[in-house]
């Protein structure tokens, strides 16, 4: 996706980056919002359920151990399998030339922002969910506000990683920018998926 949306590729095909761009984080923070408020409300029913049956899960220490042995069993799966689960599909590409810039741009974010709906390439995802869910166990209406927020901050962090598009305005500078690009792969390997 980032060596398809920048100003260059734009231009190409008759759109304007900065509408591009904007549609992009907006979907992207709209897919955050979309999947932390989802997976928060499992959280509320989860934390309902379990005090339903008398389960203390109720204080924090309890609900931080619980998020730090899914990150332990998260990172044990991607250094056991060296790949995390999944969908395995990306953004489509068609859409590049078969609708407007805003359209995919939105599209491409709300997928991509949503955090599920693509290649999980990170571990990092699936701590964020289970980090939604722990949140989200804190009942209503906190624990959906929270874990809302925390999927549009995610979603945004996501939205925001197309700005390192915006200077590709040549050639030469989307290389470049494809040579950085796959010397920082190498760095994040070991977190990998499909490659």
């Amino acid at each position: 996706m980032l060596s398809s949306i920048h100003p260059l590729g734009e231009e190409g095909r008759g759109q304007r980056y900065v509408i591009t761009a904007t549609a992009f984080v907006v979907g992207s923070i709209l897919g955050g919002a979309l999947t932390g408020s989802t997976v928060g409300l499992v959280g509320v029913l989860a934390g309902a359920a379990l005090a339903g049956v008398g389960v203390a899960v109720g204080s924090v220490p309890v609900r931080l151990l619980l998020l730090m042995v899914a990150v332990v069993v998260v990172a044990m799966m991607v250094f056991r399998r060296g790949s995390l689960p999944g969908l395995a599909r990306q953004v489509n590409e068609n859409w590049l030339v078969e609708y407007r810039g805003w359209v995919y741009g939105l599209g491409f974010g709300l997928q991509l922002g949503a955090g599920v709906a693509t290649y999980i390439r990170s571990g990092a995802v699936l701590v964020w969910l289970v980090a939604v869910v722990v949140v989200g166990s804190f009942g209503l209406p906190a624990g959906l506000v929270f874990s809302v927020g925390i999927g549009v901050a995610f979603g945004l962090i996501r939205g925001m990683s197309i700005l390192a598009t915006r200077s590709i305005t040549s050639p030469e500078k989307l290389i470049a920018f494809h040579r950085r690009l796959h010397g920082g792969a190498e760095l994040v390997g070991a977190g990998g998926g499909p490659g």
